[in-house]
């Protein structure tokens, strides 16, 4: 009698401990490996800040996407752009705050209108709440600071404003000292920077010179508290212009008592 042999059962199949955050066209978000809680609960945030509201929303595949009216995501249209900048900062702001931390942003694709998906993970350790500014090249000679206040107040200034006025002249500081900045003023309630000599589209000696200016907005944006939480492409290119990274900071709130002693 021949002796029968038998496979090993192959092992019951892990919960995914990863998560991906892309985005498609011009209006679309789509959730991969989330949680029921996360993929309903995005709607109101979705809702709540970005004003033309939701075209519609459900399974697709084996992910979950909302699609938006208007076009956040895509190449033309500044309103558009300032408001996709902050919808996907309160995205990331919701996911943080549900215990989700971004692990890396990939190109996945070759299209050239691909933008990043992002990878998440869950965590368990609690984490301090912070508040989010954004930082977007724009063009090839603009470079666009978005922040909201929301009423806390921060190493002792009277006001997020304020925080915000004091920001906006360490950045100008840095822009006249390599001799970048051109003006500034406020629009689509963010404050947006011109500058001399188009960095974003040099070469040769020029860019060693736009690469210093990266580096010195970074300490100046870590020496006024913020960290780099994740920079990122979210809007469409051409074949002609490549569409640079958003970055993305936070800073740990510091609420000011208001008990009398």
């Amino acid at each position: 009698m021949s002796a029968t042999t038998s496979s090993p059962s192959a092992p019951a199949s892990a919960p995914s401990t990863c998560a991906t955050l892309s985005f498609h066209k011009s209006d679309t978000i789509r959730l991969l490996s989330f949680p029921p809680d996360i993929t309903s609960g995005l709607e109101s945030i979705i809702l709540a800040c970005w004003p033309p509201g939701l075209e519609s929303h459900g399974s697709f595949g084996q992910s979950y996407q909302y699609k938006v009216r208007g076009k956040p995501f895509g190449y033309y249209g500044t309103q558009h752009h300032v408001g996709g900048f902050r919808l996907l900062r309160d995205v990331l702001a919701f996911l943080y705050s549900r215990g989700w931390d971004l692990v890396t942003s990939l190109l996945c694709s070759r299209r050239y209108t691909a933008k990043d998906t992002l990878i998440f993970r869950q965590v368990v350790a609690l984490r301090p709440a912070v508040e989010w500014l954004s930082l977007a090249p724009m063009g090839a000679d603009k470079l666009r600071v978005v922040y909201d206040a929301d009423g806390v107040r921060l190493f002792g200034m009277d006001s997020d404003h304020d925080h915000l006025g004091v920001l906006i002249s360490g950045i100008k500081k840095v822009l006249e000292g390599l001799d970048y900045f051109e003006k500034g003023g406020w629009s689509h309630d963010s404050f947006e920077f011109e500058m001399k000599g188009r960095p974003w589209r040099s070469r040769g000696e020029a860019s060693v010179k736009m690469r210093i200016m990266l580096m010195r907005v970074l300490e100046t944006m870590e020496g006024h508290g913020w960290r780099l939480y994740s920079n990122f492409v979210q809007r469409t290119g051409s074949d002609e212009d490549r569409i640079l990274d958003t970055w993305y900071f936070v800073r740990e709130r510091v609420k000011v008592s208001t008990s009398v002693p």
